[in-house]
């Protein structure tokens, strides 16, 4: 992600940042909203900012709201709203454990491959998958050794439902009860799982 050093976020900025974020380069991007290159690369170094029209045409290419070209900022706060928003996608994606497992790790992990140049993401993207691998170590591990305890005990003889069933859905309201509080943290804009062991 560039480093801009201005206050005030120009169109042009905002422009390459979308466009970086899209994986587009400037011709593919001309290419498909129907419009030079030269006219981006006159955007992107704020030799123009644009008529109405051409915005409108990149915003629609680029997937996103013309306001977003429009709104003042901070590229800072530009930024972090749309890492948060790709942070937040990430932490929902592990809530697939709930019908697929391993899902909380493939998803987030697709997400993150996705956007190797998002810093911001990465970096808080990586803890998040941290904590569904060590999640998911240690699920296997009470799936294997829970089980067979239980069935020490005359009360869970004979059930019609195989033990691992409940037993693993237990260990998946643990994992979503802490990704509602990572929702939270980003939301909020908190740190959280500092101190959690790094695998990845």
């Amino acid at each position: 992600m560039d480093t801009v050093t201005s206050t005030n976020i120009s169109t042009g900025e905002k422009l390459k940042h979308f466009r970086r974020l899209k994986n587009f380069s400037q011709e593919s991007l001309a290419e498909a909203a129907g419009i030079s290159v030269r006219t981006i690369q006159r955007l992107e170094t704020g030799e123009s900012v644009g008529s109405a029209y051409t915005i409108e045409k990149l915003a629609v290419t680029l997937g996103i709201d013309v306001s977003e070209f429009t709104n003042k900022g901070t590229f800072n706060n530009f930024a972090h709203s749309h890492a948060s928003e790709q942070l937040k996608r990430l932490n929902l994606s592990t809530l697939f454990v709930l019908l697929l497992p391993f899902s909380n790790i493939i998803f987030p992990l697709l997400i993150l491959l996705k956007n190797k140049d998002n810093r911001a993401l990465q970096q808080n993207g990586r803890k998040i998958l941290n904590f569904q691998i060590v999640w998911t170590l240690i699920t296997i591990l009470v799936l294997v050794v829970v089980p067979p305890i239980l069935l020490l005990f005359k009360s869970f003889r004979g059930s019609s439902i195989p033990l691992f069933i409940p037993v693993y859905y237990i260990c998946v309201i643990v994992n979503v009860f802490f990704t509602l509080i990572f929702s939270v943290a980003i939301n909020r804009q908190h740190r959280f799982l500092d101190r959690f062991p790094n695998i990845l």
